[in-house]
């Protein structure tokens, strides 16, 4: 252990026995059971507003979150000899889930119905105002998809990423036009009743599962770093988008995550609309420009590539679920 990190983990009130790396942190094993260690990557005005969401999520009773933890002098940040700040969080043992297993996304699909239940109760006992996020932003968006084009052609030589960039942009680029001009109506519907507080990245990384001594299990819930007001079906979008493609874009993971969803925070027809018509936009070749566009242009990561390359593969399959998702609200609708 390291001189520089032994006098962080003596500004807090524990004794660590173990550190282990882990996905750009560290674990500590302590007497007061296991931590999280990182570095600070937001300013502290954001850091604040974490804690006091989190702590307000625990009123509620949803405590098994990663809450951020004050050091010795009760202050949010530890900074080294360096100036380096450090934040520590409660941490959970346990695997990520797997949202191959239908089980394990059960658990995880009722824990966010749950979650966003306590979320809308802290939103809507908050007095002071806060910004909402608006439901669309496909115009932004779209803007930033031309950006990324004419960037790439004004390239005089062109990588093997770049030159598929091109052949895949007419297509997406029109989808994502369409998108924009057909979700006016979509994006002003009343979904109002669905207005509060997002995990902002609820996928499988950010669930983790273990069994307590009685065999039953325990859910822990990490990676709030995204964390806004506004819409909660966007974290129901952003799971089962997750999901179902690791699933192979099978329709029938989607209708369980949808229902499963349902049974505990009704979804109307109107709250499916919304749902679809975020579906429809091309997220994962807007996520690839964003990446590419925020990179350096010298060397392009092979892995940028091969994502392009399996976005344009998995394309009809995706088209395929959306005409199943179409058919199925249409469906609803009628009865």
């Amino acid at each position: 252990m390291s001189d520089k990190m032994s006098e962080v983990f003596d500004a807090y009130d524990m004794e660590v026995y173990q550190t282990t790396r882990g996905r750009g942190a560290t674990l500590l094993k302590t007497d007061k059971g296991l931590y999280q260690l990182k570095s600070l990557d937001v300013n502290e005005s954001r850091l604040t507003a974490e804690y006091l969401f989190k702590e307000r999520l625990c009123e509620c009773g949803f405590d098994r979150i990663d809450r951020c933890i004050k050091n010795k002098e009760e202050e949010l940040v530890t900074y080294d000899r360096y100036g380096n700040g450090f934040v520590m969080r409660t941490f959970f043992q346990g695997k990520e889930c797997n949202v191959t297993k239908p089980e394990e996304i059960d658990i995880a699909v009722d824990n966010l119905a749950r979650l966003h239940i306590a979320c809308k109760k802290v939103f809507d006992s908050t007095e002071s105002d806060v910004h909402i996020r608006p439901n669309g932003d496909f115009r932004k968006r779209n803007r930033e998809l031309k950006r990324v084009r004419n960037f790439i052609g004004r390239q005089k030589s062109r990588k093997d990423f770049e030159n598929l960039y091109v052949k895949a942009y007419d297509y997406f680029y029109e989808k994502a036009l369409i998108c924009e001009e057909e979700s006016a109506p979509y994006f002003s519907m009343d979904l109002s009743e669905h207005i509060g507080y997002c995990h902002g990245m609820y996928n499988h990384h950010s669930v983790l599962l273990s069994k307590d001594g009685e065999g039953d299990t325990q859910i822990g819930i990490i990676n709030f770093d995204k964390f806004f007001v506004g819409n909660q079906l966007m974290d129901l979008y952003h799971f089962m988008r997750k999901t179902v493609e690791k699933n192979k874009y099978n329709f029938e993971v989607m209708k369980n995550i949808l229902e499963r969803y349902s049974s505990i925070c009704p979804l109307s027809t109107d709250d499916l609309e919304y749902i679809y018509m975020l579906y429809c936009y091309p997220e994962k070749f807007y996520k690839i420009s964003n990446q590419y566009i925020n990179s350096p242009k010298n060397w392009i990561s092979p892995k940028m590539l091969e994502k392009l390359s399996k976005l344009m593969e998995d394309e009809k399959d995706k088209e395929n679920l959306l005409r199943e998702l179409a058919n199925y609200k249409s469906q609803l609708k009628s009865t």
